[in-house]
């Protein structure tokens, strides 16, 4: 095989071409390929920050959520109980109030029976003056009546 000066000038030729190549086409090219790579490793981090963050706030959510839950549960406890004192509280102060007035309606009757009783006494006694002098054709006068006798005439 033969060097000749056609085959230096072609190995030349390449070198220069490889240069002028590098400068114009790759280097550029390369740049590019460079910023491309640096732009998805970017977002690629900012992806993976994002989504720690994301997954930050779902358990902070997720924390908040069930203390909210624990909070409304114990809130609805308490209403209850207070509910239940209330209502408890309602109830013995209507039922004092009924034994009250049951009390004083006993207490009434009690004393209109009383009443109603003196008062059939002396009607008792005075239809039996009216019996016995209508009977007996004088006119005669009770003044003190048997109790034992009218009761057992009443009841």
């Amino acid at each position: 095989m033969e060097f000749n000066a056609t085959f230096l000038i072609s190995a030349i030729s390449f070198i220069i071409f490889t240069i002028i190549m590098n400068i114009i086409f790759y280097k550029p090219i390369e740049k590019i390929m460079d910023e491309r790579q640096k732009f998805i490793n970017d977002a690629k981090n900012d992806a993976f920050n994002a989504n720690t963050k994301a997954d930050e706030i779902l358990k902070d959510r997720e924390t908040r959520l069930n203390q909210s839950v624990a909070d409304s549960k114990k809130l609805v406890a308490e209403k209850v109980n207070e509910a239940n004192e209330t209502s408890k509280a309602l109830t013995t102060k209507a039922k004092e109030k009924s034994r009250e007035e049951i009390a004083s309606a006993k207490s009434n009757l009690e004393h209109e029976a009383h009443m109603t009783t003196e008062e059939l006494k002396s009607k008792v006694k005075d239809l039996a003056e009216v019996i016995s002098s209508k009977v007996t054709g004088i006119d005669t006068k009770i003044e003190n009546p048997n109790i034992e006798l009218v009761n057992r005439i009443l009841n």
